[in-house]
This record gives C-alpha cells, structure tokens and sequence, in this order.
C-alpha cells in the first residue's frame, strides 16, 4: 500500500479549488423552453385539426363510378332462362361450332405412372451395343500413394533424380530471358503531361488555322443537276448481253404463294 504525503500548501490549494463558484448577483435560471415557464402544459386530445381540400382533393377521395354499361356478376349459378330461349332453333353455323373436333389420328393419351410391361421385353436379350451403353462408367484411381493417405504434400516427387540435376542448355537459358521492349517502343503517356513552353508560344500556320475550322454547309453546296437524266439516256436501249446479266437467275427466282 503507498501513502501520499499532502503538503499543507497544497491543500489549502485543493480546498480553493473544490468550492463551487457563487452564482452572480441577478442571476436568472434558465427556462425549461421558450413557449412555457411553470412545467410541460397538458395536451387537449378534445380538439382536432381541420383540413381545408380543395375541390380537386375532394373528388379524388371518391371511389370510382363504374361504367354505364357494366354488368356484375351473376347471383347463382342458375338463372331463369326465358320460354323464347328455349324453344329457339339452333342455326347450322351454331350446330356446326357445337359440335366437338375429332381427336388427332397419332393422338396418344396420358400413359399411367405404372406401366405394364410386356413379358417379350422382360425375356428379351440385349445387343452387344446396348450391354456396352448400359455398363456406367469407370474413372481412374484418385492420386493417392501409400503410407502418406491424403497428407499430399508429404508425397515424394515424380520428378526424376536426372531431371532434377539437369543443366540448361545454353538455348535453353538464351529462350528462358524474357523478351525486351522495341527500341522504337513507347510506353502508354499519362492522362495528364506537361506542355512545353515551345508548343505554348508556337503560332499555327495558315493551313491548321483552315484545318480548324469546322466544315460549313450552305446551300451553295447543294447541285440539283447532279440528278438530272439526259434525254438520251431516257431512250436508250439496252444491248441483249446486259438484258441477260439483268435476268435474275432461276435458283433465286422463288414461285409467290396464292
């Protein structure tokens, strides 16, 4: 246990700082809030706030009308049929939409979970393919040596005692260098590099200040006689070896369907 020796000096100094400062002469509390100083009031649950709606707000808080037209669902599952309903004659176009399509010839029903089957399968003897497709299939031996189980890092090497001393050829060490760089190669340049002071106070020559420049289309441009025809090309005749290149080739040439 260490005991602390407290000088007098000392304490008298601990006691000075210890005593709570006295409030100043017309010290005023703080109030609880701004908008009350004797407690919390109570809430009056008794009155409600009221909402003014415009009159678009008030017609959307309607539900929707349903159309005039709208027919709901029937009560029952039966209903009254009238006498003229009942004595009507079908048309032949309705006799002919009653009656119900005839299954399809290579139609084949649902076959049941549990097939019979025949008992010239069950005695029948498999060819020498099926035996062949039928066998599963066989995997090689997992690479798993003895006396060292699945410890695999503890396995001796397969690498042979020759192949592990061998020297490199000189070849052999000239093809393990890796290959260098063009003399003529220059690296990827940085998104951001410096311009020189040169290339800041260079002034551009008459043809990149007219490269600059873009290009202007005006009206001016445009040449509606590029398009015109002469008249002798109107009524010129093609020679019968282009009217045979201008024949499309009857392998291409496809009947229309009616």
């Amino acid at each position: 246990m260490t005991t602390v020796t407290i000088d007098a000096n000392n304490l008298s100094r601990y006691r000075r700082l210890a005593t709570p400062k006295s409030l100043p002469a017309g010290f005023l509390e703080d109030r609880r809030s701004v908008y009350w100083e004797n407690g919390i009031p109570e809430k009056d649950y008794s009155k409600t706030t009221s909402f003014l709606l415009t009159r678009r707000q008030a017609q959307l808080v309607y539900s929707k009308r349903l159309h005039e037209d709208y027919i709901g669902d029937r009560p029952s599952p039966m209903w009254p049929v009238s006498p003229s309903a009942l004595l009507a004659t079908p048309t032949p176009r309705l006799l002919q939409l009653c009656t119900p399509k005839n299954v399809h010839l290579n139609y084949r029903p649902c076959r049941q979970v549990m097939t019979v089957v025949p008992k010239s399968a069950m005695n029948a003897n498999p060819t020498i393919r099926l035996s062949y497709l039928a066998r599963h299939k066989t995997y090689p031996p997992l690479l798993i040596k003895s006396r060292s189980e699945w410890d695999w890092c503890a396995w001796e090497s397969d690498v042979s005692p020759a192949a592990r001393t061998a020297q490199a050829s000189t070849r052999v060490t000239e093809l393990s260098h890796a290959k260098t760089d063009h003399p003529l190669y220059k690296p990827c340049r940085e998104v951001e590099w410096s311009v020189t002071e040169a290339a800041k106070k260079h002034t551009a020559t008459d043809l990149t200040v007219k490269l600059a420049h873009p290009k202007s289309r005006t009206s001016e441009d445009y040449d509606p006689r590029a398009w015109n025809v002469s008249h002798a090309a109107l009524h010129a005749q093609a020679s019968p070896r282009l009217v045979e290149l201008a024949t499309p080739l009857p392998r291409k040439c496809r009947q229309q369907k009616s």
